[in-house]
């Protein structure tokens, strides 16, 4: 019998034990009459009642304390398990009971959260009946109910009674922000430790408390060094007093400060750095009070003193570009106010350049201005300045005792320079300098006008004597001004198709028949009139502009010379001018072809004009491309021949059919023996190589006949018509009494 049914019956036993000597005096009677006496059955239902009477008292009695106490273990297990739900239900972690079968029993309300779920509707379930099965043990992520990841470290502990498994007890503590607060902290060390960024850790009395590898890396220092120390870029006299001050103000003020400062290595090599300082709240056990960023901008800074350079110098010579350059007349002219002296300002531009890089290509047209730029380097003195201001030119600043003759010196001394020709691999070029001269305060007081005026004075040397020196005057930039509005107009005359062409006759001077006309291009400007060819055709030439007016000019004389082909009184065949620098073209073959198929003009209908300057430049290449014109059908002359330097050799190779006589010699014919004799030579010389020759300028009847006399073919000018309009374009021969047949002379008259 267990310990509480041993309590339960210990009042009826009791009860029994006082009722025996009753029961004994009962018993001796009882015996002592044989059990015959009726009084003693009475006295034993008594008895017996009486015992009957007893036990049952007694076990009421009984009863009523067994009730009692039954009463106050329930008061205290309700108080109890209320104690303990309550404690379940203060717990922030979440608690839950499981069966020895697996299945969930009871848990308390922060496991009802976790899962979603009452605890009602979890009774019975499994883990696998759940929509997100919870980790059995240890820590790990899952997702809760609203679909937010949570970090669980789940543990879980057997229940026992009696040496019987009657389940588990399980906890799942939510770990989610302290595993956010470990990650951060791994990553911040992790920054901390790999950050390219020297970081310092500082106490409230700036003293280093720690500091990352980079920081030793840039500083070049070991940790003995540094650490519980004052930082080194911020120890008294390592930067300027006001930036120190700025720095200490910055910092009580607003608890940061972000600058540059200079951090001192180890061997005393200065390092430029990009500073934070920043003022943090120190833990409870933390002596850190202050944090300390050091970026290496060494590199920046190089990088930005390198772009500066690029900004301010010419990329190719190293020499100050026009920036630069007018920076430092600015103070030149400062200095030279306060001083009363000069500043002199010399403007080149090479002769010659522009065919260097036709010829040879953009590489070699870079290295003469590497060769010319270190010869004129070397001409000047230290204290002057040398500028790469375009393409090919130059400017050289003089400044303190100059005046016009001293610059006049220099500038012959910078054109000497360029005497020697200049070798680019197997190639020479020889090159000139024309030099314009402009002196403050005399031509100009500010950058703008002794520059403007330098380049005009520099204008006219090219344009009058190219490779000397011109002083600015005053009307020179007149001269400039009105070049440059005819530049203008020059484009919008192509723009606008201001230009025509006009159509001058061509005889035979043995029979005086037409045989073709010469397609000269005229220009009409709105307002100004008439424009002379002699002076826009350079202009063309020098702005480039000649290319695409030349395309079209060529492409309306072949159209032209397509609807005239077969009519009689027309021309039968039309020359053409054509530039040198369109002949540098590469596609200009090819350009030739597709006019002539586009027009439908016959080849042999065209001439093309070129002059002798292009035998000079490069004669190989110009063989080569006179060679596929004419294997096309198409004529070449060469125009204005005997007023350049002609080489007789390559003239021989030369795949042309025509020689143009000068005008300057024509007009001379009667006049001038010695230009007769010119004319003659130019004749026999064309007569020696089976070429034709025409003579230009034909004005009188008297040129007409010495030039039949001594054999030309062919001529033109004022004599036998003017230049017209293809519309008007009409032929009449001019009378000729003592004409005759041609004799054609191989010696000199």
């Amino acid at each position: 019998m267990s310990l509480i049914n041993r309590r339960r019956h210990r009042p009826l036993a009791g009860f029994a034990l006082l009722s025996l000597p009753a029961a004994a005096a009962w018993a001796d009677t009882a015996v002592a009459s044989g059990l015959r006496d009726p009084t003693l059955w009475l006295g034993a239902f008594c008895v017996v009642g009486a015992l009957a009477m007893g036990a049952t008292l007694g076990l009421v009695w009984q009863q009523r304390r067994w009730l009692r106490q039954r009463r106050a273990e329930l008061v205290t297990a309700r108080r109890e398990r209320s104690r303990l739900a309550a404690l379940l239900n203060a717990i922030p972690d979440a608690v839950y009971l499981k069966d020895a079968s697996g299945a969930y029993e009871a848990c308390n309300p922060a496991f009802e959260r976790l899962i979603g779920l009452s605890e009602a509707q979890l009774q019975g379930k499994r883990d696998a009946d759940l929509a997100e099965p919870l980790p059995e043990r240890g820590r790990a992520w899952a997702r809760g109910t609203d679909g937010v990841r949570l970090c669980l470290d789940m543990q879980q502990a057997p229940v026992r009674a009696d040496g019987q498994a009657l389940g588990l007890l399980g906890v799942a503590r939510d770990m989610t922000e302290l595993q956010l607060a470990l990650d951060e902290l791994k990553r911040a060390a992790m920054v901390f430790e790999h950050c390219a960024e020297g970081i310092l850790l500082l106490d409230d009395q700036v003293r280093v408390v720690d500091a990352n590898p980079a920081f030793f890396q840039i500083s070049g220092l070991d940790s003995r060094e540094v650490l519980g120390r004052l930082p080194q870029p911020l120890r008294p006299g390592e930067q300027a007093p006001d930036l120190q001050t700025q720095l200490t103000e910055a910092l009580e003020r607003e608890g940061k400060w972000c600058g540059e400062l200079t951090l001192r290595r180890r061997d005393g090599e200065p390092v430029p750095v990009w500073a934070t300082l920043v003022r943090v709240q120190p833990g409870s056990s933390s002596p850190l009070q202050h944090l300390l960023v050091l970026t290496d901008i060494s590199k920046i800074k190089q990088t930005e003193a390198e772009l500066l350079h690029q900004s301010l110098h010419d990329r190719l010579t190293g020499l100050p570009n026009l920036a630069l350059l007018r920076d430092r007349v600015t103070r030149q002219i400062s200095i030279a106010q306060r001083d009363h002296t000069c500043v002199a300002v010399l403007y080149i531009d090479l002769d010659g350049f522009r065919d260097v890089n036709d010829i040879a290509g953009h590489a070699a047209g870079d290295e003469v201005i590497k060769v010319t730029a270190e010869r004129f380097i070397n001409v000047v003195r230290a204290s002057d300045s040398v500028a790469r201001v375009g393409a090919d030119e130059f400017v050289v600043v003089l400044s303190g005792l100059v005046d016009e003759e001293t610059a006049m010196r220099l500038g012959d001394r910078l054109i000497q320079s360029m005497d020697e020709p200049i070798m680019v691999g197997a190639q020479r070029f020889n090159l000139g300098a024309s030099i314009g001269l402009a002196l403050f305060p005399t031509d100009g007081t500010t950058v703008d006008d002794l520059l403007r005026n330098a380049e005009a004075a520099m204008c006219r040397a090219k344009l009058s004597a190219r490779n000397t020196v011109q002083a600015y005057r005053p009307e020179l930039t007149l001269a400039v001004q009105q070049r440059f509005e005819l530049t203008h107009a020059l484009r919008l005359a192509n723009e606008a198709a201001q230009f025509r062409i006009e159509y001058q006759p061509q005889v035979r001077l043995s029979d005086g028949e037409l045989i073709g006309a010469e397609a000269l291009l005229r220009w009409r400007h709105p307002t100004r009139g008439p424009i002379s060819p002699a002076e826009f055709i350079p202009l063309a030439e020098d702005t480039g502009l000649i290319i695409p007016i030349g395309r079209w000019v060529l492409q309306e004389a072949c159209a032209q010379a397509a609807r005239w082909h077969g009519q009689p009184g027309k021309p039968q065949q039309i020359a053409v001018n054509v530039s040198a620098r369109q002949l540098r073209q590469a596609d200009f073959v090819e350009t030739v072809d597709f006019i002539l198929a586009e027009t439908g003009c016959p080849p042999q209908a065209l001439e093309l004009e070129v002059t002798e300057s292009l035998l000079l430049e490069d004669a190989e290449a110009a063989i080569a491309l006179l060679t596929q014109l004419t294997e096309r059908g198409v004529r070449v002359a060469i125009d204005d021949f005997g007023t350049g330097y002609s080489s007789l050799s390559y003239l021989k190779r030369m795949p042309v059919q025509t020689l143009k006589i000068d005008r300057s010699f024509v007009s001379e014919l009667g006049i001038d023996s010695n230009v007769a004799a010119i004319a003659r030579t130019v004749i026999v010389l064309a007569r020696s190589l089976n070429l034709d020759v025409l003579a230009e300028g034909v004005e009188t009847a008297e040129q007409a006949a010495w030039l039949r006399r001594e054999g030309c073919d062919w001529a033109q000018g004022w004599f036998y018509g003017r230049a017209m309009p293809a519309e008007d374009f009409s032929f009449t021969p001019p009378p000729e009494p003592d004409r005759k047949p041609a004799v054609r002379r191989l010696q000199l008259a």
